[in-house]
């Protein structure tokens, strides 16, 4: 296609119209001027990275809210861009890095996208501290592998299949909870006819690409597994894909296919004990499987995903769903006997965080629990300090919290304790609570249904796979907070002087009918 660079914006507004409609989304692309970009990025004052595409400057936006903002260089052609920015746009995923707008100015390609403040994937595995290589959890390698397969297959799964084109370690980012968020789609393709993308030049990492694709030019969705089979073999070993002569794929599929053991392969750091190392053959097994030179014989991502989850799972029992706690890149020993249940913040953090739990950051107050707002790593935390009289409460009520893991359930980021200080770290709700939202703001239809479809997945998470079983108790408006794009997160309250019990008995007080009884008045409200 030709753009013409004064429709190049009318077109690109057309075509996220056209997916706007399609998809059912709310997705709004703002468009920038280049005179607004430089306020944004203080005139490109601080520069996050640089690629072949160009640069990358951090942001901020009016909100307050971090950006990074990827300027193309001049020769970079209309149609390029135009396609990075098609391709980005129809994607709306937790685990996939948010596209927020664009610039077209003349000589001025650029895009705007959430800031991701914790690296990438790639310098977790490789790269390291004055002590050495950073520790690096099974359980948090696991993790990391099924979010970012389950957002593949999300792509792969569209109404237009994106292929991304380009998984790599490197374009796996990681947010300050080191969840991914896969970024980069500068090769990426719509796919809306047939099952391939042809093109006459081969673009992609080293290591990586698809020898299909090398040799045909024919990129597939299955391009994308045997991308993902390489990313898998770099986590359980710790190896880069290539390192000098050694090729990390060639390492194993010569093992595997003179029937020989790749235990020795795996990184000893999460190999010890043979049920580990029998769920890292799993996990080996899986990535050969993507690697196969056929193509038809490789798995899908949905197939990639769920049997890493399986692997996870089994992992999770062998564990008795107990592991060590674990913060963006903050560690605690996993020979730990007694391992915390969630991060813990140090008292200069906490400071540095909420400004020494002070006015003017005081966000409001209910009875023995103060709010405060703060800001880490460039996001915004909710920070709430508890009376003394809830020191048992907060003893009780931090294992559980600390467990629930669910995009739907509002985060517990950390804790600090001393003294008669109690302290929580929440994840701040750029939208507030569905309250105020639906006092305060024009909700439209779609939106309304977003919000109480997505907060009843947080409250059925609480109720049926929550381990204990959660009764929150306390569903009302104000409890449903809403993130970017509508997003509702059940705020559960077990540390806050309002009643609540883990424990369903239904000659209790409370019950989970109650749970739905109160869910119901939300219903109505909104």
């Amino acid at each position: 296609m030709d753009y013409q660079w004064s429709n190049l914006r009318d077109f690109l507004q057309t075509n996220v119209q056209e997916v706007r409609e399609r998809s059912y989304s709310n997705y709004n692309l703002i468009f920038y001027t280049q005179k607004e970009i430089e306020d944004i990025t203080n005139g490109y004052s601080t520069v996050l990275g640089e690629g072949g595409f160009g640069m990358v400057y951090k942001g901020i936006l009016d909100d307050q809210r971090p950006v990074a903002v990827k300027r193309f260089k001049n020769e970079t052609k209309k149609e390029d861009f135009a396609k990075e920015v098609t391709v980005h746009s129809q994607i709306n995923h937790k685990n996939v890095v948010r596209l927020l707008g664009c610039c077209t100015d003349d000589n001025a390609l650029m895009i705007v996208m959430e800031f991701i403040c914790n690296g990438n994937l790639y310098n977790m595995l490789h790269g390291s501290n004055e002590a050495g290589l950073v520790p690096f959890p099974l359980e948090k390698r696991l993790d990391i592998a099924v979010e970012s397969a389950e957002a593949l297959s999300c792509m792969h799964s569209m109404y237009s299949p994106v292929l991304h084109g380009d998984i790599k370690p490197a374009n796996i980012l990681l947010d300050e909870n080191c969840l991914p968020k896969i970024s980069d789609f500068g090769i990426a393709r719509l796919l809306s006819t047939g099952d391939a993308q042809h093109t006459e030049t081969v673009i992609g990492p080293i290591g990586y690409m698809d020898p299909l694709y090398i040799n045909s030019g024919k990129l597939t969705p299955k391009s994308d597994v045997y991308s993902f089979g390489v990313v898998l073999l770099e986590i359980i070993t710790r190896k880069k894909a290539v390192d000098g002569n050694t090729i990390l794929t060639q390492s194993f599929n010569e093992a595997f296919g003179k029937g020989k053991k790749v235990r020795h392969l795996f990184d000893e750091k999460i190999s010890s004990g043979k049920k580990n190392t029998k769920l890292l053959e799993d996990v080996a097994k899986l990535a050969i499987e993507c690697l196969r030179w056929n193509d038809n014989l490789r798995p899908q991502m949905i197939e990639v995903a769920d049997r890493l989850r399986m692997i996870r799972k089994a992992l999770h029992k062998l564990r008795g769903r107990h592991s060590a706690g674990f913060s963006g890149s903050n560690y605690v020993d996993p020979s730990s006997k007694t391992p915390p249940t969630s991060p813990i913040i140090t008292l200069d953090k906490l400071k540095s965080v909420s400004k020494n739990l002070m006015p003017p950051d005081v966000l409001g107050c209910v009875p023995y629990t103060t709010f405060f707002l703060g800001t880490t790593g460039g996001n915004r935390r909710v920070i709430k300090k508890l009376d003394a009289s809830l020191f048992e409460e907060f003893q009780d009520q931090v294992p559980i919290i600390s467990k629930l893991k669910h995009e739907n359930v509002v985060h517990l980021f950390g804790h600090f304790v001393e003294g008669n200080v109690h302290v929580l770290a929440y994840e701040y709700a750029t939208m507030g609570s569905l309250h105020d939202g639906i006092r305060r703001r024009a909700l439209s239809w779609k939106q309304r249904v977003k919000i109480v479809l997505t907060a009843a997945k947080g409250l059925e998470f609480l109720h049926e796979k929550a381990e204990p079983p959660i009764i929150h108790s306390n569903i009302k408006s104000r409890n449903i907070l809403i993130f970017e794009n509508d997003v509702a997160k059940i705020e559960y309250l077990g540390v806050s002087g309002d009643p609540c019990t883990s424990d369903y008995d239904p000659f209790e007080e409370f019950s989970m009918k109650c749970d739905i009884y109160s869910f119901g008045v939300v219903l109505l409200e909104i």
